[in-house]
């Protein structure tokens, strides 16, 4: 099969190791842009959902908001760890199409398809299984009937989207990430079209309310699934890595190194999203209207995060590319330019949070619904926290990518663990609990947190990049 593999009709900058900075500048945001238009289309799914729920009638459909933006949350905090794990795929073939090793590119992604459908089977049970203490935490059973029929009909969300992830890495190592942003682009309408249909009851259709949310994710994660397959298939230089082939193969060697590499990513990953997934839970103890705020906030600040995530993917490629190219100097180039790229748009992202948080409050409510009110109010306290952190965040973000390229996966995974857990959520429920400052105290939590991982995440990609050069 190597015979058949060439680089031939790819695009032949975007596979050249950058000489200079103006250079990496270029080829990361070629390389990003793709991907950022996919990520920031996946969450304009995100905001028709939550938008859709929150003009939901607050009478017949009383929490809708709040049970919307638990319930995806319950699926993706544990899905999250599985695609991290994933992850994988991208950091190896990256090292591998840099080394001009094109049997391992497509072993990885042959074996990720199998990695993927064995994580997606656990992940669902505790998906589902996890449901039974919810009325434990909250007292608001519509909101728990809600979140309950989203997870039911979101669990086959979960092995599409492992699937999809992995094809998603293979276009992306492969410098093709443009038929990702078209995937996402077509989902919108869908999106759109399924809630309407679904959560408003139209067309014949039963009225599910907020629940819709979970059925419309499957139905869109099915189009983007076949799309994207289909793709790969269509186009030569693609399809002659045969990725689709031997589904059913065991290579033990290589499935240990995706889990050596991938679980630490995993972690990280979990630790990131559970911190979030816990400090909502701690909301709706709190409020109803506490847990509307929360993520309303929550929403935006997750579609500003996709540009430093989208970097970061490309860092992973940039960096391993070039160090399986043997070009140590080019691949500390990578990850410095990803990170100082990320930083900057993190700074306009909180310029806009600080400028106008009632008119991002308003795509998400109704400001001029009385029973909105103590939830606006808070939200826009939030967004002044939020807009503090946006430069951790893309910070971290970044650097964690970078290291990535270098497959320097567990330091990450324990720094993760210690600044978002330790510092993260102690400090945000010292804060919200102890010291009484309720939602706010939360969220600065959440910035204590982001701010200890970066620091010492950046000092970690800045001493072993230093090494490569040593």
């Amino acid at each position: 099969m190597s015979s058949e593999i060439t680089h031939a009709g790819l695009p032949a900058g975007s596979l050249a190791v950058a000489p200079n900075w103006r250079r990496e500048i270029r080829d990361t945001l070629i390389l990003t842009l793709p991907i950022a238009a996919a990520l920031l289309a996946e969450m304009g799914m995100g905001v028709i959902d939550y938008s859709m729920s929150g003009h939901l009638d607050p009478l017949a459909h009383p929490g809708a908001l709040a049970a919307a933006g638990l319930g995806l949350q319950w699926l993706f905090t544990p899905m999250f760890w599985g695609m991290g794990v994933i992850t994988a795929t991208g950091a190896i073939g990256a090292q591998a199409h840099g080394g001009q090793k094109p049997e391992t590119v497509s072993e990885s992604m042959r074996q990720g398809f199998l990695m993927a459908t064995l994580l997606s089977i656990p992940i669902m049970a505790i998906a589902a299984s996890g449901l039974v203490v919810l009325p434990l935490i909250y007292d608001d059973l519509e909101v728990v009937r809600t979140v309950r029929e989203l997870v039911f009909w979101g669990l086959p969300w979960i092995p599409l989207v492992y699937w999809f992830t992995v094809v998603r890495n293979f276009v992306t190592v492969m410098q093709r990430p443009m038929i990702v942003s078209i995937c996402a682009v077509t989902g919108l309408p869908v999106s759109f079209l399924s809630n309407y249909v679904f959560m408003y009851g139209n067309w014949g259709a039963p009225e599910m309310g907020a629940a819709a949310v979970g059925l419309t994710g499957v139905i869109v994660a099915v189009l983007h699934l076949a799309m994207i397959v289909a793709y790969v298939q269509y186009v030569p230089e693609l399809r002659r890595y045969h990725i689709f082939a031997r589904l059913l193969h065991f290579d033990r060697k290589m499935m240990v190194e995706l889990f050596r590499v991938g679980i630490p990513i995993g972690m990280a990953y979990l630790f990131e999203t559970g911190l979030f997934f816990t400090i909502t839970l701690l909301m709706g103890i709190l409020s109803t209207e506490a847990l509307a705020a929360h993520n309303v906030v929550l929403n935006v600040c997750a579609i500003t995060f996709m540009i430093p995530y989208a970097l970061s993917q490309a860092a992973t490629v940039r960096v391993g590319y070039a160090v399986g190219a043997g070009e140590p100097e080019a691949a500390r180039r990578a990850g410095y330019v990803a990170v100082w790229l990320g930083i900057g748009w993190m700074m306009i992202a909180a310029t806009t949070m600080l400028i106008a948080p009632n008119l991002l409050i308003s795509i998400y409510l109704d400001l001029s619904e009385p029973v909105n009110a103590s939830a606006t109010q808070l939200a826009a306290s939030l967004f002044v926290i939020a807009a503090i952190f946006q430069i951790v965040d893309g910070t971290q973000v970044t650097t964690q990518g970078a290291l990535r390229g270098l497959k320097d996966t567990t330091m990450p995974m324990v720094i993760c663990g210690l600044g978002y857990w330790v510092f993260g959520l102690g400090s945000g429920v010292t804060m919200g609990f102890w010291m009484g400052f309720g939602a706010k105290g939360l969220w600065w939590g959440l910035a204590v947190g982001l701010a200890v991982s970066a620091s010492l995440l950046f000092l970690r990609w800045r001493r072993l990049s230093g090494r490569l050069i040593a």
